[in-house]
């Protein structure tokens, strides 16, 4: 029940996070496109994705680091974890060196590349801004951050990333509405997270005071880290090459328009990533310590993870045309209302959920060797189809190159996962998908012949609350009924958790 609690502890503070990080960060790209313009909106978005290619230089150390940690912290072996962290430490530190490099040359050389009307110097100051926080985050906290997630206490890098993140967006928030410069916006964020970094350090070194840094390190515990980056390279340009390609294609406004689609999206995605992020450390030292017990987990987490995600993209297909006209309401230098891009972004983020729980069973086995080659084939049909399409149909044409390679790829982790790994069919998987899939379209159609016109925030989130009843309850109902025993299972672990809240 320790792991139960702490389950839920991930899970409660995790969609807390999520929801109030989704408010603020709504209203911060809304303040910039109106008193800096959707150029200065799309540089900013830009600048961010250009950091998520630097962080290759971490070499695949985080995932193979957390993938061998799983073992030793379900058998408490300190001196074991003690080791890998040292060898981590020791990678982190280099790639913080690393970083700050790219950094530096990145302030050089962008301004000089992109076609944009903003300032040599504003240009300079936001990418220094941005990077910082990479910097240091290497040095301290990064390695820390796979110690509590392994350990089942990622709420606390929830919590003090979450305190941070709504101090720094007030504060932007704040100084936006003074006329401040762009630059003092970001300098806020810098100095914020700065501090957030400095209280994952401490909490760390006070509550695990066992753990010793200046431990022989174990670098063949990382040995997978040099197959975990042809993932995260493949990955990087799978899940971040859009804007990349619109930037030089399309220009900065009609990334501004990307960015606010991709950004609630995103949003609601993370809380689906909070689900999944309170069960991975159960799951993980499950599938390294009693393969018959994870088994059963598995089958539970994935019934009821599997509708929680299509329940999640119901309500947004139904709700996200009616927000982004009210949100754009007033905003003339571009337009940001669009009959398909919902449709293209949902679909998406469909395909990628689908193999989510997939993706994790092949993690946890640490196959990386074995399916990097289709990681790259992913990426490759990717990057090709979105440059053929891009210079035809725009935006389309990046976000359909996405879904092709997603049809591909989808398809090939779910059978990899249970064929290869787990030795049986995968014909449970797809079962639940097809099943969510028809409760989603059934909601979507029959919730968009009824739902009113919506012209303010009050009208559209009352119609949310509705919405959402409908589609999660229709959902959980039709799942419960088709899987019986994932049921009984999510009551009895209910139960528990209600019985030692009682018991206290």
């Amino acid at each position: 029940m320790d792991k139960g609690k702490r389950s839920f502890k991930i899970f409660v503070y995790g969609v807390m996070s999520q929801v109030v990080t989704l408010l603020l960060g709504i209203i911060l790209p809304k303040l910039f496109i109106v008193n800096y313009g959707s150029e200065v909106n799309g540089l900013l978005s830009s600048v961010r994705q250009i950091f998520v290619y630097v962080t290759l230089l971490e070499a695949g150390i985080g995932t193979a680091s957390l993938q061998a940690l799983y073992a030793p912290a379900a058998k408490e072996d300190h001196q074991r974890i003690s080791e890998i962290m040292a060898a981590t430490d020791r990678y982190y530190k280099r790639t913080g060196f690393l970083y700050g490099l790219a950094v530096i040359i990145l302030a050089i050389v962008y301004p000089m590349v992109i076609r944009s009307e903003i300032p040599y110097g504003i240009v300079v100051g936001v990418i220094f801004f941005q990077g910082a926080s990479g910097v240091i985050n290497y040095f301290f906290q990064g390695k820390f951050t796979i110690l509590l997630r392994v350990d089942g206490k990622s709420y606390i890098t929830t919590n003090a990333v979450t305190i941070a993140s709504v101090s720094s967006k007030l504060f932007q928030i704040g100084l936006v509405l003074m006329g401040c410069n762009i630059l003092a916006v970001q300098a806020a964020y810098f100095v914020i997270n700065l501090s957030q970094m400095l209280f994952i350090t401490w909490y760390v070194k006070k509550n695990y005071g066992w753990l010793n840094l200046k431990a022989d390190p174990d670098y063949k515990a990382l040995k997978q880290s040099k197959n975990v980056i042809i993932h995260q390279i493949s990955g990087l340009i799978f899940n971040n090459t859009d804007i990349l390609v619109l930037t030089y294609f399309c220009g900065l406004k009609v990334v501004s328009v990307y960015s606010l689609y991709n950004l609630i999206v995103n949003c609601v995605s993370s809380i689906i990533d909070t689900v999944c992020g309170s069960v991975e450390f159960i799951l993980g030292q499950a599938f390294n310590s009693d393969r018959e017990h994870f088994l059963r987990l598995q089958e539970t987490y994935e019934t009821y993870y599997l509708g929680l995600s299509f329940s999640f993209f119901a309500v947004t297909l139904i709700m996200l045309p009616s927000f982004i006209g009210i949100y754009s309401a007033g905003i003339t230098d571009i337009n940001y209302v669009d009959t398909y891009l919902p449709y293209l972004f949902i679909t998406i983020h469909i395909l990628t959920y689908a193999r989510r729980t997939s993706s994790q069973i092949i993690n946890f086995a640490g196959a990386f060797k074995e399916t990097q080659g289709r990681s790259i084939i992913e990426s490759a049909i990717n990057l090709s189809v979105s440059l053929f399409l891009v210079q035809k149909i725009g935006m389309y044409g990046v976000l359909i190159g996405t879904i092709v390679a997603l049809l591909y790829r989808t398809n090939d982790v779910i059978i990899y996962a249970n064929c290869r790994i787990l030795g049986r069919k995968p014909w449970k998987t797809y079962r639940r998908w097809i099943q969510n899939f028809a409760v989603m379209v059934f909601c979507v159609v029959g919730i968009n012949r009824i739902i009113p016109v919506m012209n303010n925030y009050l009208i559209w989130a009352l119609n949310a609350v509705w919405v959402s009843i409908i589609c999660f309850g229709a959902t959980f109902l039709i799942d419960s009924l088709c899987d019986r025993e994932s049921f009984r299972m999510l009551k009895v672990f209910a139960g528990s958790m209600i019985r030692s809240k009682f018991n206290r």
